[in-house]
């Protein structure tokens, strides 16, 4: 279990950022609403919703078997706000995965294709992970003979570094939230820098933070656990399924160490959490830690 003083300390630090403070954030109605509209002006983001994510849970990982921030408009619509940090050279698959995970849910059995509403995923991200150098970046399913195919799928990605000519004062002051700037354009940034810190002194805040946190791991030893029974079943054997157990284990820990890096910026600190929440000795979190680095280096 993560100490309380550490959870307090990480979130004093916390800003816009933080994974689960931006989770907190965006959560409130009024600022996704803000935002969605900031973003896609042309909407009308009147009566949003935001959805619960329990019924979008996988045998993944938590971090890509949910989605950050899963709202849905009057229409069906669907929009998916994700905080995407470091470039991990996988943000198309990712939105592929995301669209998908939206449009799995919006049928039932006999409802027809055309039932299927409009989804968007939104990422934001501090610098380009693509070549273009736009500060919204819109994709959509296009021909290469120039046609739309219109099938409802819309990938934005924010980039709080690329030009901001003809860019919003809402999308600014977010944008310099990204950087990790104090946000001086528009109301939405300094209103969520407002929430910050109504977060950070509040009675509530700190357990909120922790539960959050401790939502994570709990989410992250069960995929674990999920994947190598599979594995093992298809072995069909009892040490099959025990070493798929322990494989499955290892994925999930190496696969979770980069997002602590982000959120601790501290290799003692995440070896600490690895050591208490995972039941490991210094030289196996160590020796994870190791192996999670080279795979990053790797790309």
């Amino acid at each position: 279990m993560v100490s309380k003083q550490k959870i307090r300390r990480k979130l004093a630090q916390a800003d816009f950022t933080d994974d689960v403070m931006f989770g907190l954030v965006m959560s409130q109605l009024e600022i996704c609403r803000k935002f969605l509209k900031a973003v896609l002006p042309q909407h009308d983001f009147t009566k949003l919703k935001i959805v619960d994510q329990s019924h979008l849970k996988t045998d993944y990982l938590s971090k890509a078997g949910r989605l950050d921030i899963h709202c849905t408009d009057a229409y069906g619509n669907q929009f998916d706000i994700e905080l995407q940090m470091t470039n991990e050279h996988n943000v198309a698959q990712r939105s592929k995965y995301y669209h998908a995970l939206m449009a799995n849910h919006m049928l039932t059995a006999g409802d027809k294709y055309q039932a299927l509403k409009e989804t968007y995923v939104i990422f934001l991200c501090p610098a380009s992970f693509t070549d273009a150098d736009q500060a919204i970046i819109h994709y959509e399913m296009v021909s290469r003979q120039g046609n739309h195919l219109n099938d409802g799928t819309h990938t934005l990605i924010l980039n709080a570094s690329g030009n901001w000519a003809g860019v919003s004062d809402e999308l600014k002051g977010i944008f310099q939230l990204l950087l990790r700037q104090p946000a001086s354009f528009g109301k939405l940034g300094p209103q969520i820098m407002a929430k910050i810190d109504e977060i950070k002194h509040s009675k509530t805040g700190g357990r909120k933070y922790m539960e959050l946190t401790g939502a994570f791991w709990q989410d992250a030893r069960e995929a674990g656990i999920k994947i190598g029974e599979r594995r093992g079943k298809k072995a069909g054997i009892k040490e099959g399924r025990k070493e798929g157990r322990r494989e499955g284990t290892d994925e999930a820990i190496i696969k979770l160490i980069p997002d602590l890096v982000a959120l601790t910026n501290d290799h003692q600190a995440v070896i600490d959490i690895l050591m208490k929440k995972m039941d490991l000795s210094q030289a196996q979190a160590e020796g994870y830690y190791k192996r999670a680095m080279a795979k990053e280096e790797r790309g």
